[in-house]
């Protein structure tokens, strides 16, 4: 049998009384036939005249959960959140984590409720990673301090709401979390139907008190959106500064950001899916938006507490130009004897014919050929600031100092930089090719570059050993890739750990095979592993300062090419 309002009611009256020590007003949706799931309105708690879900106590249980979840919010939820420019999916998060918020507060003083609210949950669907599932899972996780849940956008999802709330219950800083995990829904391609969507577990209430208009924000009181902008759009306010890579970022990141992006991808390539063994042919689309330009002044400023550290660059390189040593065999003078045509010599008196008095050795020191690509990580996480300055700060300010090496010692190179939103879009930044001057044009792009998105380094390195291979002056030199990265590879649809990184290693093994180096800076204290997978032994190197890095990059850059 169905379990009836009034019924409920009468039970629900001491006992809410009991706990929060005051008296609340239940009463019946006004409108069964439209309304599913409760409320709150000025009036009171808004509970649902039946409750089909369950029968006898079963159906109570559903009732009682649903009363005392409403009751936290009017004990806590005192923040009315802004919509401004959320999207429907991003309303839906920010809600969510304000239910999992007061639901924590009233476990403090009443730990029994979790045992209850635990109770009314659906079983989950492991296997399910649409949007509705994985919300779920995310309202279990936050609920259940016992409940594993393997997927990645969980498991980021659990970091940033603790970091929003480590200082204290912060209901404001939830905005800013549910914005950045909404945008990952949207990049990660999950369908979300706003009109159709109903909150979950049952017992919830629709959340449309904690929002600063009268519009609810879920059910069929949000307003709909179309789906597929929805779901390719669904991003955190433009004014807000990106901060995240695999590693944790600030809750005020944008994971989006990147530059105006071309409407046909430049390349599509492969990518090894270690998991069957094999290649997926075409499977990564690169895109080479056109860069944006900032005042170069500000950086020009910077660098120039750096002018020791250069001056100083300047006096290495002329000291030690850096030279392939060329040894030139049977000549008719030297600095050295051949010993092999000396032997030949002595044959030949020996043999009574006359010897070839070409018999010395002579050193030069030909100045080495070497096309250089460096390869900027330019995702989210590196808006971070660790200590004093920013991951992004530091590339700057190190990219000037290489440059300025490289220029000095005469080698051809460039300056690039990626970042990526899944297989799909991977953006390659140019911001200094081959044979272009390291002139205002070039410095204005570098002063102008972001931390944004993710880090889906396989696809990049490919597109930087064809872009090694299609310029002109590199062909017949020593070819390099050096690669400046912040933390492991990941992106928005991969949920499979140690993905990225073998792929990663299969690209580089491709560039290897074509004649192209490839060395890796990391700067991050965990990196031995990853990168070491990735790029083989004495290949990288770890700094764990993110200040160290435009002093040695340089000078890493001449040990690497002597």
């Amino acid at each position: 049998m169905e379990a009836g309002f009034d019924n409920a009611a009468k039970r629900l009256h001491p006992y809410l009384r009991a706990l929060w020590g005051r008296e609340l007003r239940l009463h019946p949706y006004d409108r069964p036939l439209q309304q599913q799931r409760p409320y709150l309105s000025e009036l009171g708690i808004h509970l649902p005249p039946s409750w089909h879900a369950g029968q006898g106590g079963q159906a109570f249980t559903l009732y009682r959960a649903a009363a005392t979840h409403a009751a936290a919010h009017l004990a806590y939820s005192h923040h009315r959140f802004e919509r401004r420019s959320l999207k429907p999916v991003q309303i839906v998060l920010v809600s969510l984590l304000e239910d999992a918020r007061v639901e924590q507060l009233a476990i403090d003083a009443f730990p029994g409720l979790r045992r209850l609210w635990l109770q009314c949950f659906p079983p989950l669907a492991g296997r399910d990673d649409s949007f509705a599932a994985l919300a779920l899972r995310l309202s279990r996780s936050l609920l259940d301090p016992g409940y594993e849940d393997g997927n990645p956008w969980i498991a980021r999802a659990k970091r940033l709401y603790a970091a929003s709330q480590a200082h204290g219950p912060d209901p404001a800083a939830l905005r800013e979390v549910g914005s950045v995990l909404g945008n990952d829904i949207g990049q990660m391609r999950l369908q979300f139907n706003a009109k159709t969507y109903l909150v979950e577990p049952p017992y919830r209430d629709d959340n449309a008190s904690l929002w600063d208009s009268d519009q609810p924000p879920s059910e069929t009181r949000i307003e709909q959106q179309d789906l597929a902008a929805d779901a390719s759009t669904a991003g955190a306010p433009p004014q807000q500064a990106p901060g995240e890579h695999g590693r944790e970022a600030s809750a005020r990141e944008v994971a989006s950001g990147a530059d105006e992006q071309p409407a046909q991808p430049l390349a599509r390539y492969p990518e090894w899916d270690s998991r069957i063994g094999a290649m997926r042919p075409h499977w990564c689309s690169v895109f080479e938006p056109a860069m944006a330009r900032a005042d170069p002044a500000p950086l020009q400023a910077a660098m120039a507490r750096h002018a020791p550290l250069a001056a100083r660059l300047a006096r290495l390189i002329r000291a030690h130009r850096i030279r392939q040593p060329a040894r030139l065999r049977r000549q008719p003078e030297g600095d050295r004897f051949d010993l092999d045509a000396l032997v030949d010599a002595a044959i030949a008196v020996r043999a009574g014919i006359q010897p070839d008095n070409r018999v010395y050795m002579r050193t030069l020191h030909e100045k080495r050929a070497l096309s250089a690509l460096v390869l900027l990580d330019l995702s989210a996480s590196t808006n971070e600031r660790r200590g004093d300055a920013s991951m992004l700060t530091a590339i700057r300010e190190a990219a000037v100092l290489l440059a300025g090496a490289m220029a000095q010692n005469g080698d051809r190179y460039a300056l690039h930089g990626f970042r990526s939103s899944g297989r799909h879009e991977v953006n390659y930044l140019n911001i200094k090719d081959f044979g272009e001057d390291f002139g205002d044009a070039a410095l204005s792009r570098l002063a102008a570059i972001h931390g944004a998105q993710s880090t889906r380094i396989g696809a990049a390195l490919r597109h930087a050993a064809r872009r090694l291979a299609d310029d002109p002056g590199s062909r017949g030199k020593q070819q390099l890739v050096l690669v400046v990265t912040d933390g492991e590879p990941h992106d928005i649809d991969i949920f499979h750990p140690g993905y990225l990184a073998r792929d990663a290693r299969q690209a580089v093994r491709e560039a290897a095979s074509a004649g192209v180096h490839v060395f890796c800076v990391a700067v991050d204290s965990q990196a031995d592993g990853y990168v070491r997978t990735i790029f083989g032994e004495n290949n990288y190197l770890v700094m764990d300062d993110v200040a160290d890095l435009p002093e040695k990059l340089p000078g890493l850059y001449l040990r690497l090419t002597r």
